[in-house]
């Protein structure tokens, strides 16, 4: 079976980064949301390093979105309602995602995305997906 993304949801750029200003560099933090065929949800933190405004290089990092903690809890990302227009709303609901990522040392076996599942979402991403644009939740039929 070929591995492909069913849905996704982007945030768009929600950090960025440093506070200093008198640095010259730049980070930009994206994140969108990935659910493959084979029903795994991942995560995709996407960075954009600039330096006096030039583009130096990127970072994509890839996470599964469900944990289970040393102390039995379950914590899992959910596609949430809030659409691309409503900029208020999608800062909530990816906030509340946010904030309630445990510590690493909290997580109960933590397992990472297999190459393959990173190879389908980066290409999808970098095919599919206006970084800047945050959307609803898209279903595919693909």
């Amino acid at each position: 079976m070929t591995l492909r993304v069913i849905r996704y949801k982007n945030y768009g750029c929600t950090m960025t980064g440093p506070d200093d200003s008198k640095s010259d560099w730049e980070n930009n933090f994206y994140w969108s949301f990935y659910e493959l065929s084979n029903g795994n949800i991942i995560n995709l933190h996407y960075t954009q390093n600039l330096k006096k405004n030039k583009f130096i290089d990127d970072e994509f990092d890839f996470y599964y979105t469900n944990y289970e903690l040393n102390n039995g809890k379950k914590i899992s990302y959910k596609f949430g309602d809030a659409k691309g227009h409503d900029l208020n709303s999608m800062s909530k609901e990816f906030f509340q995602w946010f904030e309630s990522k445990p510590p690493y040392h909290q997580i109960k076996d933590p397992k990472y995305p297999t190459k393959e599942e990173e190879k389908c979402i980066k290409d999808f991403f970098l095919k599919h997906v206006e970084i800047n644009k945050k959307t609803n939740t898209i279903y595919l039929n693909n």
